[in-house]
């Protein structure tokens, strides 16, 4: 009785021990699709295998921060996060396409790395990035237990495990898909054969509302002029003459609370679309050429 007394009290006080709240820095880099470098660092705080806090890309002094949350298996040795709101941006130039991040990643050959991907509210894909933690000091600290006790109490058969059935795969649906998504910049610049009499220009914020603002020009008239961009899109409709090459600028005013300036643009040449997104800094201009066809 006394054995028995013993076992129930052992099992009630592991039980009221919960991991304790652990605090984490994890130092790495973030390499882009580009050639790009960019420091990148985590600061965490994990509780049961579940991270809360804080991304920060960039250097001290032009330093990004975003709200981060994800997951940690400390037993496949993965980390998977994403950051779900910019708290604070900075003017960095670079050729990357940067936005909010998605990670998953694996500690093995003595680094924690992984892709680092994501897409635009409106699905446009960023530029592709791998993120990676080398420090393996910070790492083991990830890993390892926070557990006040570590208490393993046996009696008798050890129980399985339940099986996980896997979900049915979702059955397909025949969807027509979206044209690609094409990114212009100062220096990159889109051609399209033009078949109608009229091209119509509808722009948004595709992204985050930030307060962009752009000036769009068709053969250096300005057609929309110094316009804040939301979440509603602007459209406009602007004649053609029947022969030449015709070119569309955007020009960015400002870059918003998250730089660079980011312009969604759906042109349709009659029933038929171009989904384009220019992204410069303040100043810059993309540009767009259209040549009618005959």
């Amino acid at each position: 009785m006394r054995h028995i007394f013993l076992t129930i009290l052992l099992l009630v006080s592991a039980a009221g021990y919960a991991q304790q709240p652990a605090k984490v820095v994890l130092h790495g880099t973030i390499a882009m699709a580009t050639g790009e470098q960019f420091p990148y660092r985590i600061e965490i705080t994990e509780t049961n295998g579940v991270i809360t806090g804080y991304a920060y890309t960039y250097d001290e002094h032009d330093e990004a921060k975003a709200v981060i949350k994800g997951k940690v298996d400390k037993a496949t040795r993965k980390l998977s996060f994403k950051e779900t709101e910019i708290v604070k941006s900075s003017l960095v130039t670079t050729k990357a396409f940067m936005c909010m991040v998605q990670a998953a990643m694996e500690y093995k050959g003595g680094k924690l790395s992984g892709p680092a991907v994501n897409k635009q509210l409106d699905n446009t894909a960023c530029t592709a990035g791998t993120i990676t933690f080398s420090n393996n000091a910070e790492v083991e600290a990830l890993f390892a237990s926070h557990d006040e006790y570590d208490v393993e109490i046996k009696m008798g058969e050890k129980k399985k495990a339940p099986v996980e059935t896997p979900a049915p795969p979702a059955a397909a649906t025949n969807i027509q898909q979206e044209p690609t998504t094409e990114k212009i910049t100062a220096g990159i610049e889109k051609s399209y054969a033009w078949y109608s009499d009229s091209v119509v220009i509808e722009v948004f914020d595709g992204g985050y509302f930030d307060g962009d603002i752009v000036t769009i020009y068709m053969d250096e008239k300005p057609v929309l002029n110094k316009f804040v961009l939301l979440k509603q899109k602007k459209r406009l409709s602007v004649a053609l003459p029947a022969t030449g090459v015709h070119t569309i600028s955007i020009l960015a005013e400002n870059e918003g609370s998250d730089p660079p300036n980011t312009a969604t643009l759906r042109l349709l040449d009659g029933t038929t679309p171009y989904n384009i997104v220019a992204y410069n800094n303040k100043g810059e201009r993309s540009f767009i050429r259209i040549k009618k066809a005959r």
